[in-house]
């Protein structure tokens, strides 16, 4: 095996790397974001459905099962039957509650035994697959940037999206602010491509599409334009558009379909293979490859111009926990959560003739093992990988870890038939104790201009970062 770059090649780590962006020219017209600092105001305070209705104590015990069942559904009226009010009223409801409750269990007991996958898509199930760390708790959920304007999109954990568009000294850069009690649990979201107002959040209740109205300030009240609902009534653990927008693909890790859809049209088309449920999708630049983990060992790549057709691969153990294509869309970086290894799989044909099986090699490039941060006996920096972001020119790729809180930046160096990488620097935060929420590159309104990492922070701050 060739030697890896690893962390401890990286030289000293400069002081002022957390606050850089306030010396970087070209970057005065950032939004200053702290979400932190919004939602403690509690101005958006989430709304539980049922607050919004008054108890009726005088309704019949069926009555209120019945209510229950067309407000929360079937598992809701259930713990209905089975409260201890339905047992002082009706204990024959409660105790027949208590019997389909059991055999409901023995049900799921051997549903897990032959597919263990299948358990419920909890709150701690989605936060271990998606690529934000510490989803629950992190103040920062998801970050978008549009494809084509200077407009970043930002989930907090209060379920609202907020858009933000260029600062000036009138104006702090917030525009509309997006919320909607059918948007709970949002775990991605994404612009759509050659679409000026189109905003999709992936959520537990599914889709949300907005439609934003340049014209909208902030304050005022908005509904999503409409909602696509997955057919199994799943959350959506992760999102991705085509490059002209028409397609949207999206998967969950309660089932092991991936759904396309085209959204104009509302038609939608399931790719269905054995295996585990889907956990993350990334559609490379060209749209010719569709990137698909799993929450098992096993991922796969869609040949999206040949009847999406697949390839199927193996981690060595664990799951993919994220991936990025390179901006030429010929290499696929990607890190399992059971190693400290980056991997390279390379889409380049080396031999005229058909493709052999040699010219798609997963070759470890880069030893993320943990070590302490040059200067520093206490603070670390590598481990287990949470988040890879390459920038747009392909010059930098930069990496957060699931348990150290500074980042790694790695020049990337990029020919026909061939990537390398070499360890660059740290970016850290504020404090020692904050850590990188999610990370992602604005991409590029004009061909010349530099590369701006968007950081979101643990503390709720947004840092930009620009490269050389």
């Amino acid at each position: 095996m060739a030697t890896l770059s690893n962390l401890t090649q990286c030289p000293a780590l400069c002081n002022d790397f957390g606050q850089r962006h306030s010396y970087v020219p070209g970057l005065e017209h950032y939004p200053n974001i702290c979400l932190q600092t919004e939602l403690s105001t509690g101005t958006t305070q989430r709304l539980s459905p049922c607050q919004s209705f008054i108890p009726v104590e005088s309704e019949s015990v069926l009555k209120r099962i019945t209510r229950t069942f067309f407000d929360g559904g079937f598992w809701e009226s259930l713990a209905e039957a089975r409260s201890e009010k339905t047992r002082e009223q009706s204990p024959l409801i409660g105790k027949a509650g208590d019997k389909v409750a059991q055999l409901l269990d023995i049900c799921q007991r051997v549903q897990l035994l032959v597919f263990p996958h299948t358990q419920e898509v909890s709150a701690e199930r989605i936060a271990q697959y998606v690529e934000t760390r510490d989803w629950e708790h992190s103040a920062v959920r998801c970050l978008a940037w549009h494809m084509h304007l200077f407009k970043l999109a930002v989930a907090g954990v209060d379920d609202v999206v907020r858009i933000y568009g260029k600062s000036t000294d009138l104006h702090a850069g917030l525009g509309p602010v997006l919320k909607s009690t059918m948007q709970t649990n949002i775990t991605c979201m994404a612009w759509r491509p050659l679409c000026a107002f189109e905003l999709v959040v992936g959520c537990r209740q599914g889709l949300c599409f907005w439609s934003i109205d340049s014209n909208v300030h902030l304050g005022r009240t908005l509904n999503p334009s409409h909602i696509f609902k997955h057919p199994g009534n799943l959350p959506i653990s992760t999102l991705q558009w085509n490059r002209d927008g028409t397609q949207l693909a999206t998967a969950s890790i309660g089932e092991c379909a991936i759904l396309v859809w085209q959204p104009d049209n509302g038609m939608m088309q399931p790719l269905k293979r054995l295996g585990p449920p889907g956990s993350l999708l990334k559609w490379s630049p060209g749209d010719e490859w569709m990137f698909a983990a799993t929450v098992d060992r096993v991922f796969r790549v869609w040949k999206c111009a040949e009847q999406w057709s697949t390839d199927r691969w193996v981690c060595n153990g664990g799951n993919v926990q994220t991936a990025c294509w390179s901006p030429c869309g010929r290499f696929l970086l990607f890190v399992s959560n059971a190693e400290p290894i980056l991997y390279r799989l390379q889409f380049v044909q080396l031999h005229l003739g058909p493709a052999q099986a040699d010219d798609k090699e997963v070759m470890p490039i880069a030893n993320l093992n943990a070590c302490p941060l040059a200067g520093s006996q206490t603070e670390l920096v590598g481990g287990t990988a949470q988040q890879l972001a390459m920038d747009p020119h392909g010059k930098y790729l930069v990496i957060s870890f699931k348990t150290t809180n500074a980042l790694a930046v790695f020049r990337t160096y990029i020919q026909k038939f061939d990537l390398q990488i070499s360890s660059s620097y740290y970016i850290r935060g504020a404090t020692a104790a904050e850590y990188p929420s999610y990370i992602c590159f604005q991409p590029l309104l004009n061909p010349n201009d530099r590369s701006v990492l968007t950081i979101g922070w643990s503390s709720g701050r947004i840092q930009y970062y620009a490269f050389d």
